[in-house]
């Protein structure tokens, strides 16, 4: 009895641990963007447009994230543009949840909608 106490808890840490790693996993998109820093190549605390190239989402609007017109992204101008983006994201998810919603309400279901 002794030994089996000891063995089950790690057994049990054992599946906790690696259930976390896999959620973790899971988690994470695909195709997730690159962070200031990872776009920021020759770290020199500005995305230049040839850097930018490594996110096609913020190529595309390089132009108008360039507030003082340097020819370069600061951090917050960086910010700025990707703050606007998850933004429009967020305001996409909670409308599709709302829409989801009203759905289950207009059918009578007692099911959340998920």
């Amino acid at each position: 009895m002794k030994f089996v106490k000891p063995l089950l808890l790690g057994v049990a840490a054992f599946a906790l641990a690696f259930g976390a790693y896999a959620d973790d996993k899971a988690a994470k998109p695909k195709d997730k963007e690159p962070g200031f820093s990872a776009l920021d190549k020759d770290n020199d605390g500005y995305i230049s447009r040839t850097e930018a190239m490594g996110d096609k989402d913020l190529l595309k609007k390089f132009k108008e994230a360039d507030k003082n017109g340097d020819g370069k992204l600061s951090r917050a101008e960086y910010l700025a543009v990707k703050g606007k983006k998850d933004l429009n994201t967020a305001k996409e998810k909670v409308s599709k949840a709302l829409d989801k919603d009203k759905d289950t309400a207009a059918s009578g279901s007692t099911k959340p909608a998920k």
